[in-house]
Protein backbone atom coordinates (compact mmCIF):
# COMPACT_ATOMS: atom_id res chain seq x y z
CA UNK A 1 0.00 0.00 0.00
CA UNK A 2 1.45 3.84 -0.33
CA UNK A 3 -0.71 6.34 1.69
CA UNK A 4 -0.27 9.57 1.04
CA UNK A 5 -1.30 11.93 3.69
CA UNK A 6 -1.15 15.71 3.70
CA UNK A 7 0.65 18.02 6.43
CA UNK A 8 -2.24 19.21 7.94
CA UNK A 9 -3.66 15.64 8.63
CA UNK A 10 -3.81 14.16 12.05
CA UNK A 11 -3.32 10.62 10.94
CA UNK A 12 -2.87 7.48 13.07
CA UNK A 13 -1.15 4.69 11.38
CA UNK A 14 -2.18 2.07 13.95
CA UNK A 15 -5.58 2.58 12.78
CA UNK A 16 -5.48 2.61 9.08
CA UNK A 17 -3.85 -0.76 9.09
CA UNK A 18 -6.64 -3.46 9.60
CA UNK A 19 -8.46 -1.53 7.64
CA UNK A 20 -5.91 -2.49 5.07
CA UNK A 21 -6.23 -6.08 5.77
CA UNK A 22 -10.14 -5.99 5.04
CA UNK A 23 -9.45 -4.52 1.35
CA UNK A 24 -6.48 -6.93 0.96
CA UNK A 25 -8.90 -8.97 -2.17
CA UNK A 26 -7.55 -7.56 -5.47
CA UNK A 27 -4.91 -5.87 -3.54
CA UNK A 28 -2.14 -7.64 -6.38
CA UNK A 29 -4.39 -8.00 -9.28
CA UNK A 30 -5.17 -5.77 -12.63
CA UNK A 31 -5.88 -2.40 -12.22
CA UNK A 32 -5.44 -2.52 -8.14
CA UNK A 33 -7.59 -0.63 -5.75
CA UNK A 34 -7.60 2.47 -4.04
CA UNK A 35 -9.83 3.78 -0.70
CA UNK A 36 -12.58 6.01 -1.29
CA UNK A 37 -12.08 8.42 1.68
CA UNK A 38 -15.58 10.75 1.34
CA UNK A 39 -19.20 9.97 0.28
CA UNK A 40 -18.34 13.24 -2.42
CA UNK A 41 -15.50 11.30 -3.92
CA UNK A 42 -12.32 11.19 -3.16
CA UNK A 43 -10.62 13.80 -1.35
CA UNK A 44 -6.52 14.90 -1.16
CA UNK A 45 -5.65 15.01 2.92
CA UNK A 46 -5.44 11.21 3.14
CA UNK A 47 -4.73 8.85 -0.76
CA UNK A 48 -4.88 5.32 -0.10
CA UNK A 49 -3.44 3.26 -3.45
CA UNK A 50 -2.50 -0.10 -3.75
CA UNK A 51 0.93 -1.16 -5.35
CA UNK A 52 -0.96 -2.20 -8.67
CA UNK A 53 -3.00 0.93 -8.88
CA UNK A 54 0.14 2.80 -7.88
CA UNK A 55 1.34 1.01 -11.37
CA UNK A 56 -0.84 1.59 -13.65
CA UNK A 57 -1.49 5.58 -12.55
CA UNK A 58 2.20 5.67 -13.30
CA UNK A 59 2.12 4.25 -16.82
CA UNK A 60 -1.17 5.54 -17.64
CA UNK A 61 -1.33 9.19 -16.37
CA UNK A 62 -1.08 10.87 -19.85
CA UNK A 63 -4.03 8.94 -20.94
CA UNK A 64 -6.46 10.07 -18.27
CA UNK A 65 -4.87 13.42 -19.20
CA UNK A 66 -6.26 13.29 -22.67
CA UNK A 67 -9.19 11.34 -21.94
CA UNK A 68 -10.05 14.26 -19.90
CA UNK A 69 -9.27 16.73 -22.24
CA UNK A 70 -11.08 15.80 -24.67
CA UNK A 71 -14.34 14.96 -22.25
CA UNK A 72 -13.78 19.02 -20.72
CA UNK A 73 -13.05 20.41 -24.05
CA UNK A 74 -10.11 21.62 -22.13
CA UNK A 75 -8.63 21.60 -18.88
CA UNK A 76 -11.42 20.32 -16.58
CA UNK A 77 -10.30 22.45 -13.79
CA UNK A 78 -10.22 19.34 -10.68
CA UNK A 79 -7.77 18.84 -8.26
CA UNK A 80 -5.80 16.70 -7.92
CA UNK A 81 -7.87 14.19 -5.73
CA UNK A 82 -10.76 14.29 -8.12
CA UNK A 83 -8.05 13.77 -11.07
CA UNK A 84 -7.05 10.61 -9.67
CA UNK A 85 -10.05 9.60 -8.13
CA UNK A 86 -11.82 9.81 -11.71
CA UNK A 87 -8.64 8.85 -14.21
CA UNK A 88 -8.24 5.12 -11.82
CA UNK A 89 -12.18 4.83 -10.88
CA UNK A 90 -13.76 5.49 -14.69
CA UNK A 91 -10.58 5.60 -17.20
CA UNK A 92 -8.01 2.87 -15.70
CA UNK A 93 -11.05 0.75 -14.23
CA UNK A 94 -9.04 0.22 -10.75
CA UNK A 95 -11.77 -1.29 -8.20
CA UNK A 96 -12.58 1.77 -5.98
CA UNK A 97 -13.26 0.76 -2.12
CA UNK A 98 -15.65 3.31 0.20
CA UNK A 99 -13.99 3.06 3.46
CA UNK A 100 -15.63 6.16 5.27
CA UNK A 101 -13.55 5.22 8.42
CA UNK A 102 -10.09 6.55 6.87
CA UNK A 103 -10.94 10.46 7.08
CA UNK A 104 -13.03 12.79 8.97
CA UNK A 105 -13.04 16.13 7.68
CA UNK A 106 -14.71 19.35 7.34
CA UNK A 107 -14.89 18.86 3.87
CA UNK A 108 -16.86 15.43 3.55
CA UNK A 109 -20.56 15.23 5.39
CA UNK A 110 -18.72 15.09 9.09
CA UNK A 111 -20.57 14.29 12.21
CA UNK A 112 -21.25 16.76 14.63
CA UNK A 113 -18.27 17.60 17.07
CA UNK A 114 -15.68 15.52 14.67
CA UNK A 115 -13.14 18.05 15.23
CA UNK A 116 -13.08 17.48 18.67
CA UNK A 117 -10.86 14.03 17.25
CA UNK A 118 -12.42 11.43 19.82
CA UNK A 119 -13.74 9.30 17.35
CA UNK A 120 -11.71 6.03 18.21
CA UNK A 121 -11.96 4.05 14.95
CA UNK A 122 -11.39 6.90 12.29
CA UNK A 123 -7.45 6.89 11.10
CA UNK A 124 -7.20 10.48 9.91
CA UNK A 125 -8.74 14.07 11.11
CA UNK A 126 -8.60 17.00 8.46
CA UNK A 127 -7.79 19.87 8.64
CA UNK A 128 -5.55 21.37 11.64
CA UNK A 129 -3.47 24.63 10.33
CA UNK A 130 -2.21 25.81 13.34
CA UNK A 131 0.37 23.62 15.24
CA UNK A 132 -1.48 23.57 18.80
CA UNK A 133 -4.86 22.61 16.63
CA UNK A 134 -2.78 19.77 15.19
CA UNK A 135 -1.21 19.03 18.80
CA UNK A 136 -4.82 19.26 20.32
CA UNK A 137 -6.12 16.97 17.81
CA UNK A 138 -3.75 14.24 17.77
CA UNK A 139 -3.58 14.25 21.90
CA UNK A 140 -6.97 13.62 22.02
CA UNK A 141 -7.02 10.74 19.33
CA UNK A 142 -4.25 9.28 20.88
CA UNK A 143 -5.96 9.27 24.68
CA UNK A 144 -8.94 8.34 22.89
CA UNK A 145 -7.34 5.18 20.98
CA UNK A 146 -6.07 3.94 24.71
CA UNK A 147 -9.36 4.41 26.03
CA UNK A 148 -10.74 1.88 23.55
Amino acid sequence: WTVKVDADTVFLPHRLRPFLVEHQAGFSSGAGVYLNNCVFGLHGPIEVFSKNAVKIWSEQMGHCREHFHRQCGGSCLWGEDKFIDQCLWKVLKSRRIDDFRIMLEDHCNHPPNWASCTDRVVASFHPFKSESAYHDCWSRAVAASKAA
